[in-house]
């Protein structure tokens, strides 16, 4: 809602942590904010501003001599990457957009995030992305990596402080995951935009999946309704879009760092002695 514009930009990007050299005045800030918002509302997305904002306020964080780039897989019509774009051209960074450009692929059988998803969802052609970015962004950071994510991702090089993955599908996070994780500066982020999904989330906490892939504890996810000021209101389980009362606004946005990790280690009658 436009009421809430001004209070979101300002509990997001307040924050005492924004790197000074980064020159981020009041008015700045401000624009910055309502200049997102236009842009979700002038290019179809799938995520809110406020969730663009979130991730803006992660990379005014960043000292600007930590070398690495942003990383967007999963761009649709351009509307995350557009404003994405221009808090890299604040910062001063790469921003890599990964996509096939030809919407959704033909869903794994054992992938249950796909079991309801038609091929060819969420199609953005990249001269509609590139369109969308030149108008409403910064064109100039931007580098397009167009094809499936298990062609171009494991061969992505260079360090990487910030990775979107609006991806859908539990084996594109699968990927995205293997090959965006290794690249990541030691506190770098990655966001996506499906923690309504608790199966999909639970890789977040899968003490296999971290031993078996980086042989490490599992990072977990600080997601929304968990630390996130969106300012929504959601009940949940999610069950769908069509079960939700007509106050509910769901948001998916969470994010974890590299160097966080979550693992239960309180067993006490594990540690007890017996005689």
């Amino acid at each position: 809602m436009l009421i809430n514009l001004p209070i979101s930009i300002f509990f997001i990007l307040f924050y005492k942590n924004m790197h000074p050299s980064y020159k981020m005045t009041f008015v700045r800030k401000m624009a910055l904010g309502f200049r997102m918002y236009r842009n979700t509302k002038k290019i179809k997305t799938g995520t809110t501003y406020q969730a663009h904002l979130l991730m803006a306020l992660k990379l005014l964080e960043i000292p600007p001599d930590v070398l690495g780039d942003v990383v967007e897989c999963g761009t649709w019509k351009g509307g995350s990457a557009a404003n994405l774009s221009i808090v890299c051209k604040i910062v001063g960074r790469k921003l890599r957009i990964f996509d096939s450009f030809e919407g959704l692929p033909n869903g794994h059988p054992e992938d249950r995030m796909a079991r309801h998803a038609s091929t060819g969802l969420f199609c953005g052609a990249i001269d509609e992305v590139r369109s969308n970015i030149s108008r409403y962004g910064e064109i100039d950071v931007c580098e397009f990596n167009k094809g499936w994510y298990q062609d171009t991702l494991p061969g992505i090089e260079g360090p990487i402080v910030l990775s979107f993955l609006d991806v859908d599908y539990e084996a594109s996070l699968d990927i995205c995951i293997r090959s965006v994780w290794p690249h990541l500066v030691s506190n770098g982020y990655i966001f996506i935009d499906e923690y309504l999904e608790l199966n999909y989330c639970s890789l977040f906490f899968s003490e296999k999946y971290w031993d078996k892939y980086f042989k490490r504890k599992p990072p977990g996810l600080i997601g929304a309704g968990s630390g996130l000021p969106l300012g929504s209101y959601y009940i949940g389980p999610f069950r769908g879009l069509g079960t939700l009362s007509p106050l509910e606004r769901p948001t998916g946005p969470a994010y974890t760092r590299k160097d966080f990790y979550s693992s239960w280690e309180f067993y006490p009658d594990e540690s007890e002695v017996t005689p």
